[in-house]
């Protein structure tokens, strides 16, 4: 093949792409079921307005009825951006299937990519996904086993998504954005045996990425002690403000966390973060995300889990100084067995904070020290009998939480909310 065949192969992949990129409305008429024998979430749905209208589509096109139908879908994520407003999301056919609400799930608005984008892997939030507000969002496709990384974004709500190319080689681990313009994607090479890591920034909200570490210089992000060392497990990622940033994983077996000061040109590791003396009957560790709430960048969380057989039991490591320094909170919860051993604890500050054991919501306001057992719920009870895995947990405020739960095999969910700190439930 000449070179200008294979330039012209290329220019004709990406306007493909970037033509599926378009806000063209799904057809009025209602579409068959995403999964037709199954039972699961069903939502109503709004056609989206056309991307002349850069105006607010699930409020724009609200007003029109008639533009509405019910699909029956299956869900895998969601987020939580404000008390009434949240997104989430699902794969069907290699097709990613995004939703917004702003009416506490009584209509939703596909913004969904074009179907001619296909993703092999349905998105994880703050690993492929990651929304500032209900207008900038950001989406990594990851290959699998051919095609290359793109970068999807949205400025509208997803009206529209743009493409831009990712530079990187190896599977995005976790991305996240201190504001609409800067943002970092942390990736790890195809084989780990290599060691490789590499970190990435943007400055223009994802036109363009630059390689700080790795890339074309096989340096391991996190791990200049020991450059040949595997990358960690479980990594995820935060910044707090376009120079301060964190990385959370197990490494060797043990929660770490790194600093950056710099925008992540350099990163140091925190030895003070995590004191394996504290932990005698432990066999192994998990970790969870780490987070600081929102609007605030002093006061964060990271959940660390304790396993011991087959059970698991969580702690808090808590700061109140931007991350200088972490305190470790004792959890006065039981030991998890079975689906939701690792189900972590969900906070909204320092202090408050909420988890599901069993069937019953429990509530804190004292970082953990005391949990106090909320009246059950006949809806969320009978619930979880059909669907007991818990995928996700999260609050927004003392009152509006969102609740995911699927059945086993992972074919069929519900997305549940509740608006009274977590006494009832109701299927959104």
């Amino acid at each position: 093949m000449t070179l200008w065949q294979k330039l012209a192969g290329t220019a004709l992949v990406m306007s493909l792409l970037l033509t599926a990129c378009t806000s063209e409305p799904p057809p009025t008429s209602a579409p068959t079921q995403d999964e037709p024998a199954e039972e699961g979430q069903t939502i109503t749905v709004i056609n989206p307005v056309s991307s002349e209208n850069q105006g607010n589509p699930a409020a724009a096109s609200a007003e029109n009825k008639n533009n509405r139908y019910q699909i029956q879908t299956r869900l895998t994520d969601f987020q939580l951006l404000s008390a009434t407003t949240g997104l989430a999301w699902g794969c069907t056919r290699n097709e990613l299937r995004l939703y917004i609400t702003e009416d506490n799930g009584k209509t939703w608005t596909n913004i969904s990519p074009a179907a001619s984008v296909p993703f092999p892997t349905t998105p994880e939030y703050g690993k492929d996904i990651f929304f500032l507000d209900p207008n900038h969002g950001f989406i990594v496709r990851n290959p699998a086993g051919s095609g290359d990384t793109i970068v999807l974004r949205t400025t509208d709500g997803g009206v529209t998504w743009k493409v831009t190319s990712f530079p990187g080689n190896g599977e995005v681990k976790a991305m996240v954005f201190a504001d609409p313009s800067n943002g970092w994607i942390l990736s790890e090479g195809n084989s780990r045996e290599n060691g490789q890591r590499s970190l990435f920034a943007t400055d223009d909200g994802a036109q363009s990425f630059e390689a700080l570490l790795g890339g074309t210089d096989p340096v391991s992000l996190l791990s200049s002690d020991n450059p040949s060392g595997a990358p960690g497990l479980h990594s995820s990622m935060a910044f707090t403000s376009p120079l301060r940033g964190f990385v959370s994983e197990i490494k060797e077996g043990l929660p770490s966390l790194y600093i950056t000061q710099n925008g992540g040109l350099t990163w140091s590791r925190n030895d003070r973060f995590f004191n394996l003396d504290k932990y005698s009957t432990c066999d192994s560790f998990t970790i969870g995300t780490v987070s600081f709430f929102s609007g605030n960048g002093r006061e964060g969380w990271i959940p660390v889990g304790c396993s011991r057989g087959n059970s698991t039991k969580f702690n808090g490591y808590f700061t109140d100084d931007s991350g200088n320094t972490w305190t470790l909170a004792p959890f006065k919860l039981s030991w998890q067995t079975g689906l939701n051993e690792k189900l972590t604890p969900t906070f909204l500050t320092r202090d408050e904070g909420w988890t599901i054991l069993d069937s019953t919501v429990y509530h804190t306001t004292d970082q953990g020290a005391s949990w106090e057992a909320l009246p059950e719920s006949e809806k969320l009870m009978e619930t979880l009998k059909g669907y007991p895995e818990i995928v996700k947990l999260q609050f927004f405020n003392s009152r509006v939480g969102w609740l995911l739960v699927a059945k086993e095999d992972q074919q069929r969910s519900l997305l549940m909310q509740t608006k009274d700190g977590g006494q009832s439930w109701q299927v959104l």
